[in-house]
Order: C-alpha cells, then sequence, then structure tokens
C-alpha cells in the first residue's frame, strides 16, 4: 500500500482542520497571515480542505509518497521537494487528513528515503 501526500495550492500556505461533532472548522492562511475561518457541517471539513491542495499530480510528483517497504524495511518515505519545510501542511490523499510535513516523517520508520 502506498499513500500520496499533496501540498497547499498557492497562495495558501497552511490549513487548521477542526472535526467536530456539530461542525468542523476550516482556517485558512494566505501568504503566512490568517485569511478567515470556514464553519461547515459535521464531516465536510476534509472534503472542503481537499479543494486548496494539488490533488491532480501522480504520485511521483506529489509532495510526499508513503509506501510500506516489507517486514525487513518497514515504512518508506520520499519527500519530493527537499526544500519543502516540516511545518507545511500536506493532504493525505487517501484518508483526506490534514497533517504536516513533520506529522509524516515522524511515523514510524519514515526516517528512511529512496
Amino acid at each position: 500500500m502506498s499513500t500520496a501526500y499533496y501540498r497547499l495550492r498557492e497562495p495558501i500556505t497552511s490549513l487548521a482542520l477542526e472535526e467536530g461533532p456539530a461542525h468542523d472548522r476550516l482556517r485558512i492562511w494566505e501568504r503566512h497571515g490568517l485569511a478567515g475561518e470556514l464553519v461547515v457541517s459535521a464531516g465536510s471539513g476534509r472534503e472542503i480542505a481537499r479543494m486548496f491542495f494539488e490533488t491532480g499530480v501522480d504520485d511521483l510528483h506529489c509532495a510526499i509518497h508513503t509506501y510500506y517497504g516489507g517486514a525487513e524495511r518497514g515504512g518508506v518515505g520520499t519527500v519530493n521537494d527537499p526544500t519543502l519545510p516540516d511545518s507545511a501542511t500536506v493532504l493525505d490523499g487517501d484518508t483526506g487528513e490534514v497533517l504536516t510535513v513533520g506529522e509524516v516523517k515522524g511515523y514510524a520508520g519514515l526516517g528512511r528515503t529512496t
């Protein structure tokens, strides 16, 4: 199994998604300044957040690509842009979860690159 993580579209520099029982809150930063907050119905936050990411690229050109390398290698991750800071926001292409590059790298076994 592999997972592609996608970067934000310019000029969006960060997103923060808080999912709640009654509604989701999506805060949006444009050029590092808080542009605003969307309050949407519960469960819609991930779908709306996806609109701010460049998801139209293949796995080899996404921001980060991870896969399971077998029992000997464990999780393997490739950061396709070495200038991407650990604080950069990325989207899990499988689950729609909004994470930082540092969080993806911090998963067990992702200290290695291919």
